[in-house]
């Protein structure tokens, strides 16, 4: 058997505004003394990045390996570093510096598990299907829905950034697929990817429309069709959501989205 615990929105802020850094230590310390053979952190870790190493640093003692998946509050741009830099440097440096695993580059192994993360980001998929809109709607009006608008400064599309995660989540999926050490594969997601992780409020229009930014299921299909993928854990939601995914010729996939909120952080174990 091999055990994972995962966590994600921690939000650790050394103000205390949000998330003290001792919630976070003690999640921490519940997940280490789960006996986990490996811990993932699905993103939205800490804003700024003076926040982000800060929570990384409470995770870079821990004995097992750790991976590592950014959310979309830790590109929000700061004082030191715009979208990009965060993306393409800051964040996986931080990562490396403390012996952790930067899941969007390379996959953890544990046992016979396979250990794969992205970001995921959205790109409108899970808007609410019932919605008749103009096309480029959701690109339109996400600065009155989403603070990413405001602080996302790279020059990528939400389509582009979308497509770029998700073909290269694709690679590392293929590459456990063809690996006969790994018969399962985890996949760690800051954005869900599934229907069954959503919550809907079809009589609720700006809930529907808010969908929009709330998940992927394109790169839930792509996963899906990957035999080894047994779970999938994503947060984002700030909300607990437990279900099963459905596969015709595959085994179904566990889909869980943690609940951790602001100043209450959670995690989840998964054993297998």
């Amino acid at each position: 058997m091999v055990r994972i615990a995962a966590t994600s929105d921690l939000h650790f802020d050394l103000s205390r505004a949000l998330t003290a850094p001792e919630r976070v230590a003690g999640i921490v310390e519940a997940m280490r003394g789960s006996e986990a053979d490996a811990i993932v952190v699905a993103g939205d870790i800490g804003h700024p990045f003076a926040n982000f190493s800060g929570c990384l640093d409470a995770f870079s003692g821990v004995e097992v390996p750790v991976g590592v998946v950014a959310g979309n509050h830790d590109v929000w741009r700061d004082e030191d570093f715009d979208s990009r830099s965060l993306w393409e440097r800051a964040l996986p440096q931080a990562a490396a510096e403390r012996g952790l695993r930067w899941l969007e580059s390379e996959p953890l192994i544990v046992g016979h598990v396979g250990i794969v993360g992205t970001m995921a980001w959205y790109d409108y998929s899970a808007a609410d299907p019932s919605l008749v809109v103009p096309d480029n709607y959701y690109a339109a009006i996400k600065s009155r829905i989403s603070n990413d608008a405001h602080w996302i400064d790279w020059s990528w599309s939400d389509i582009e950034m979308a497509r770029m995660l998700r073909d290269r989540l694709a690679d590392q999926l293929d590459l456990l697929d063809r690996n006969p050490a790994v018969d399962r594969v985890v996949v760690a997601t800051h954005v869900p990817l599934f229907e069954e992780q959503l919550l809907r409020n079809p009589d609720n229009f700006a809930w529907s429309v808010a969908n929009a930014y709330f998940g992927n299921l394109e790169t839930g299909r792509v996963v899906s069709a990957f035999p080894k993928v047994r779970v999938v854990i994503s947060g984002h939601l700030h909300t607990t959501r437990t279900a099963v995914v459905h596969r015709r010729r595959n085994p179904d996939i566990q889909a869980l989205v943690i609940g951790s909120d602001y100043g209450e952080p959670a995690w989840v174990q998964v054993d297998l």
